[in-house]
């Protein structure tokens, strides 16, 4: 896009902004949208989807209509511009085409772009500017679109705009705040170096101009996209729109002209919008009243102080933006927050409903014994009416003999203790007929202890007897688990957690009463030992297989603070006399001791014990690596054979604990000198090797070697003496000396013998990689 910008002595001209688009897919499937727009696809298809469908079925009408908006935005914005209230106007046609890019599959994404430049140029020549002038910006403009587009879709932060004022935050810098910075710099350089004025004074303008164009049109059409036609028109004929709509134009006009601080007034009828609409009315109200804001400045309707001509746009609309922006973070604020009730309404709906049906006699009580609630077991088994029930004491339903124990021992008692079970009472049916049954109940407690509620579960006492027998197998069953020294979690057939014992609960760091009720895989992360990566819920998978699924032989697990631990783990589906499937029970065991020692005695196998470094067993693994990368992109590598000079003597001389201090400083002072993709290795006694895996010229080895050969004759303090010692260096270069490991090594190990031939001190190329150098391949010794 391009429009024309101020200079020093021009405040009237405003520059344009740019925002970008993306797409993933071609074929409109619900399965194939994200999960928010799915869940509205049940209710109706989104506007983004039908968009997208349109532009598939008729792309030649709906690039004829990108072009026409921009087009015509551009032109309204260059004509407000260029009225009589001498500052730039903000910029909207970027916004517009980031919209497009959105829905777009990417393959449109350049015919959308070259038609946004095309209008935005054309819109200037319409205006008087010469066909350069027109279009010098557009690639700024179209950069912007770009940008915003490109960020938005990466992330997907776009299609939650309406999730919170995070989100909503997040869409506003990656679509209006980084991509007007991004056309800002594009476009006050383009005007620096055609002579128009200095680009710090320009590139504020053009950025606040752009800005305040998304942060007006960005948010409504990304509201739009995401709404079925039925929430549009619930949203926008809501009876309260128009009103909000007249008073915040009446407060813009009112006090950018007569007030003083005008811009606070400006908020509040967005803040009340943002308080009683939906998120796309207030990002209506935002645009209306930006524009309102805008045509008042070009029709001179707003008395402007007396600025600096090239900073009047920048000082009017930084406080417009302070007023328009908090408005919209409060309504994604506000719509989060509905959200949340409804989600809480449900719940709280669903429990009643689960509760009055569940299958058993409960009730729930205030501390003083009045009803607050029953089930319709309860109803059906004393025949009474809920509206019969509610408000009563619970007592009045008890005979006398258990009346007068409730009250006199078991009621005090259960406030006291928080709970009872085992209780046996009389309960009187309607005509009269004894109910014997089980009382059990617990305290539902506030934040300061005092209990608020009773909840009570009774049961017949024919059942008491199976009810003690399976407690004393629960019991049985606990005390074996508690006492197994692996871990043990359960879970039911949904996968979630019923159980942990005591070593699960020291391996996970996660106490039952926290996790009870949690998926297995939402408790147990694990990932993959050698690569790191994340791993599904095996309880998942045991439960759809029915059958023990097959598990890594060791995974690491992270517990609740943050420590990982490998384990090996085991699942197995529980099914019960019927063949029902009633859960999963998984084992682990900490293998901590046994990992640790597998990964030394694996470092050790491809280390040298002496110096650390790299033994011949990975030094070949490193190789046949460089081997398959530089057959793949056709680049140099090099290795370097070296064996230090007159070792044997160090250790006749001194013994073999200072030749064995020497070998450990001068394999310091070998990895001193490497780059850290390079590879340093021991083959054993004074002989060492160094891979260098990427090189540009063949020279660069013999660099490498000198430097090596620079670092190793330095001076060696070892037991109180001073040392010296020196390097003879042969040089093999991929593919000039060969095009596997043996040739290179055989040829590398020739070329250091060459160099201890020719005085020690130094190195030699191979004679391929001397060749292919046209040189001697004979390496200078470091003075």
């Amino acid at each position: 896009m391009s429009r024309v910008l101020p200079s020093p002595g021009d405040p009237d001209q405003a520059p344009a902004t740019g925002q970008g688009g993306r797409l993933h897919r071609g074929v409109l499937e619900p399965g194939a949208l994200p999960p928010q727009v799915q869940s509205r696809f049940q209710r109706g298809v989104v506007l983004e989807a039908r968009a997208l469908a349109w532009l598939a079925r008729a792309p030649l009408p709906a690039l004829l209509l990108q072009f026409l908006g921009t087009l015509g935005l551009a032109w309204l914005a260059l004509e407000l511009s260029r009225a009589p209230g001498h500052i730039a106007m903000m910029w909207f046609p970027n916004a517009w085409g980031t919209c497009w890019l959105l829905f777009a599959p990417r393959r449109y994404w350049p015919a959308l772009l070259v038609l946004q430049g095309a209008a935005i140029g054309l819109a200037n020549v319409g205006h008087g500017d010469g066909w350069l002038a027109a279009f010098a910006f557009v690639p700024a403009n179209v950069a912007e679109s770009w940008v915003a587009a490109w960020g938005l879709s990466a992330s997907g932060a776009y299609r939650h705009i309406e999730a919170g004022p995070r989100r909503c935050g997040l869409v506003l810098l990656q679509g209006g705040v980084l991509p007007a910075l991004v056309g800002a710099v594009l476009g006050s350089a383009v005007l620096s170096l055609r002579g128009q004025g200095d680009w710090l004074a320009i590139g504020p303008t053009w950025f606040t101009s752009s800005l305040l164009g998304s942060v007006s049109l960005l948010p409504l059409g990304l509201a739009l996209l995401a709404s079925t036609g039925s929430e549009l028109r619930r949203r926008l004929l809501s009876w309260e729109l128009l009103p909000l709509a007249l008073l915040s134009v009446g407060t813009a006009l009112v006090a950018l002209t007569q007030l003083p601080f005008p811009f606070v007034y400006l908020v509040l009828p967005l803040v009340l919008a943002a308080l009683a609409l939906d998120f796309v009315a207030v990002a209506a109200l935002v645009l209306l009243l930006s524009m309102a804001v805008g045509v008042m400045v070009a029709f001179a309707l707003l008395p402007l102080p007396a600025w600096t001509a090239q900073w009047q746009a920048v000082q009017l609309y930084l406080p417009l933006l302070a007023a328009l922006v908090p408005p919209l973070l409060l309504s994604a604020a506000v719509a989060e927050s509905r959200r949340h009730n409804e989600v809480l309404d449900r719940s709280r709906n669903r429990l009643r409903s689960l509760y009055e049906g569940t299958p058993a006699m409960m009730m729930s009580c205030e501390p003083d014994g009045r009803v607050l609630g029953v089930s319709e077991l309860w109803l059906e088994r004393l025949d009474w009416r809920r509206e019969e029930v509610i408000g009563r004491r619970a007592t009045d339903f008890f005979d006398e003999p258990s009346r007068q124990r409730a009250m006199q021992v078991h009621w005090p008692a259960l406030l006291a203790s928080g709970a009872c079970r085992d209780i046996e009472y009389g309960l009187l049916t309607r005509d009269g007929r004894r109910l014997d049954v089980l009382f059990a109940a617990t305290c539902e407690r506030d934040d300061d202890g005092q209990v608020v509620r009773l909840h009570a579960v009774l049961e017949d006492v024919t059942r008491k007897r199976l009810a003690e027998q399976l407690a004393r197998e629960h019991e049985r069953s606990r005390v074996t688990l508690e006492s197994v020294a692996d871990a043990v979690i359960t879970t039911d057939a949904s996968g979630r957690i019923e159980y942990l014992n005591p070593v699960a609960t020291v391996m996970t760091g996660w106490p039952p009463e926290l996790v009870r009720g949690t998926l297995y895989g939402e408790v147990m992360l694990r990932r993959d030992v050698d690569s790191g990566a994340e791993l599904p819920d095996p309880v998942a998978l045991c439960l759809h297989l029915r059958d023990r699924p097959a598990l890594p032989h060791t995974v690491m697990l992270r517990d609740r603070h943050g420590g990982e631990h490998p384990i090996h783990e085991s699942v197995a589906p529980m099914i019960d006399a019927a063949g029902g499937l009633i859960g999963a029970v998984a084992t682990f065991q900490d293998v901590s001791q046994a990992h640790a020692l597998a990964v030394q005695l694996a470092h050790q196998a491809q280390h040298d014990g002496l110096t650390g470094l790299p033994n011949r067993l990975l030094l070949r693994d490193r190789l046949q690596q460089c081997l398959q990368m530089a057959r793949r992109n056709g680049h140099l590598f090099a290795l370097l054979f070296m064996d230090l000079d007159h070792f044997k003597q160090v250790n006749d001389r001194l013994g073999h604990a200072c030749g064995d201090e020497l070998l450990r400083q001068v394999a310091q002072r070998i990895t001193s000198t490497l780059r850290a993709s390079d590879t340093a290795c021991r083959l054993g006694g004074d002989e060492f090797v160094v891979l260098l895996p990427q090189i540009d010229r063949i020279d660069d080895a013999g660099g490498a070697a000198r430097h090596v050969l620079r670092e190793v004759v330095r001076p060696y303090e070892i037991g109180g003496q001073w040392l010296s010692a020196s390097f003879s260096i042969g040089v093999a270069v991929y593919p000039h000396d060969g095009d596997d490991d043996e040739a290179l090594m055989r040829h590398a190990d020739a070329a250091m013998y060459r160099a201890k031939q020719g005085g020690r001190n130094q190195y030699r190329f191979h004679g391929g990689a001397s060749a292919a150098m046209g040189a001697v391949d004979e390496g200078e010794a470091p003075a």
